[in-house]
Order: C-alpha cells, then structure tokens, then sequence
C-alpha cells in the first residue's frame, strides 16, 4: 500500500476514530456523515480499518497483496479481514469536505495486525477516542493510547460515550474527574456524550445540545478548519514539528482524497466561532451543561 500524493499537492486532515469495541465509534461516524455509512449492525462484527473520503459513491476492498476489489457497501460483513487490509469507501457527506475519516475496529481485536495500526497513525492527524462511561478508561485503552499517542501530531479529543447510563450528578461527576485525572495531559479536551440521543435528535435542537455532542461537534469543526488551512502547503515540505521515525517496514496509509478549493461546507447545526480561545476544563459536570 503505497502513498500516492505528489508533492504540490493538497490534502484534507485525517481524522481517525479509536476505542474498545461497542464504544460507540460507529454511531459517531453515522453522525458526522449525517447517515449510515457503516450500519452498526455490520460494524459489530470483524471489519478492517475503514478509510471514508469525498466522493461518488462507491465500495473498494484493499487486499494484502496490493489489488483492490470493487464491494457492495450493504454486504461489508462479508468482507475477509485475513485478506483484506483496507475498505475504502466514497461519499457525499459535508464533514468529508473538511476531513478523511478512518474508523478503525476494535483495540482489543486480537486479530488485527500491528503494521495496520501503525500505518493509520502513521498518516493520522487527530484521533476521537471512544470510551463507554459505565468502564471509561480501561487499562487495555490506556495501554494502548501510551503506545499510539507519540505518532499523532494534532489534537486529540476523548469522548466518554453513553454518558446518560450514568443516572445521577454524583455518578457522572466522578467519572468524569477519574477520567480526567487519569488522562490528564493526554487529550486537548473531553466531552461527556450521548451519541445515541443525538444520532435520534434530528431537528430537535434542544436533544441535540442535551446529548452533548453539540458543543464537541463545534470544537471538532474548528479543529479541523484550522487544520486544514495549515495543509495549504505542498505536502513534501518539512513539517513544523517532527514525530518518532516508524521502522521502515511500516507502509503508509491510502492516499486520501485532494482538499477542496472553494470555501469547505460545514456540516449543519454547527456554528464555528470567528475566532478561537483556549477551552477551560470543566471543573464539574454543572458546567459542561448537561441535564441531568
């Protein structure tokens, strides 16, 4: 698998999502795509990193031996993972304006080999970790952003997902503090949601700002902005800061589709701010304005 990009050219940020299986990575793609571009019922099953970019729609399978095979997008279940090495998907889906969007399968997926994560990361400009809030933060997650954090470059987001199961203030407000305490210094934010209740909002604003994802969405959208503005440069030249050389038998990442010329469409119900601030922490759950 081999990086195509010329140098000259232009590209979009990579945005990668992580966590344990059944985190809620899926539901999160089907909403920044605004769809279902990967049913959860398929995802829950085995499948190999997913690499989404704008475009027609259509369905490719990368094998291991380089070639790529043309699939069925309803049939991705029935992909072989020891055969296959990537899925690449195109579509037209406003967050793809902005970004490529990777959704990799489950960390504790024994099967998954390691030159596979090591090429997402490789080429990953932020990562959105997934972490289900009634077992936020397992070791094995610890344990393995410890080995993948020296390979991101940009700014990283923690989402504890299914944050509603916690039913009471006190629950939610002591997850959230472990939490932040135990991975203090190692996202640019965290945001307590429920991806389910805003995936099910649709055009009710008012669940769309309760489910939380709303002030996360915001953020990630003037991540990506930013960052993309940055990319406007050929991509052979020498980047501001380097990372950790991967052993050379890494190989890279598929190439990712060209940035947009004109002025990027930003998904809706997301109001980006003229102006970037640093974000406090919250000191409590009262002030991230969850309802409770």
């Amino acid at each position: 698998m081999t990086d195509t990009i010329q140098t000259g050219a232009r590209r979009k940020p990579r945005l990668v999502l992580m966590g344990e299986f059944s985190a809620g990575k899926s539901t999160l793609s089907n909403i920044l795509l605004e769809g279902e571009a990967l049913p959860m019922r398929v995802t829950a099953t085995r499948l190999p990193p997913v690499h989404i970019t704008y475009g027609a729609p259509s369905a490719f399978a990368e094998h291991r031996d380089g070639t790529r095979t043309e699939i069925n997008p309803a049939e991705l279940g029935a992909v072989n993972l020891d055969e296959t090495r990537w899925i690449h998907l195109t579509m037209e889906a406003d967050t793809l304006e902005l970004c490529d969007l990777i959704d990799m399968p489950g960390i504790s997926d024994p099967n998954m080999p390691s030159d596979i994560w090591d090429a997402v990361m490789e080429k990953a400009d932020h990562v959105i970790w997934c972490t289900h809030a009634t077992q936020a933060w397992r070791q094995s997650e610890a344990a393995t952003w410890g080995r993948m954090l020296p390979y991101t470059r940009g700014k990283n987001l923690l989402l504890i997902t299914q944050f509603d199961k916690l039913r009471n203030p006190r629950d939610k407000s002591r997850v959230l503090n472990r939490v932040r305490n135990e991975v203090d210094g190692l996202f640019t934010q965290i945001y307590p949601v429920s991806l389910l209740e805003a995936l099910e909002a649709g055009d009710d604003y008012d669940a769309w700002q309760a489910s939380g994802a709303a002030e996360f969405l915001e953020h990630l959208v003037e991540i990506l902005m930013e960052t993309g503005s940055a990319l406007q440069q050929p991509v052979g030249a020498k980047p501001a800061t380097e990372r950790p050389t991967l052993p050379p038998a890494m190989e890279a990442a598929p190439p990712c589709a060209e940035a947009p010329t004109a002025a990027p469409i930003v998904p809706r119900r997301v109001h980006v701010k003229t102006t970037t601030t640093a974000r406090p922490r919250p000191d409590d759950v009262a002030d991230l304005k969850l309802e409770t």
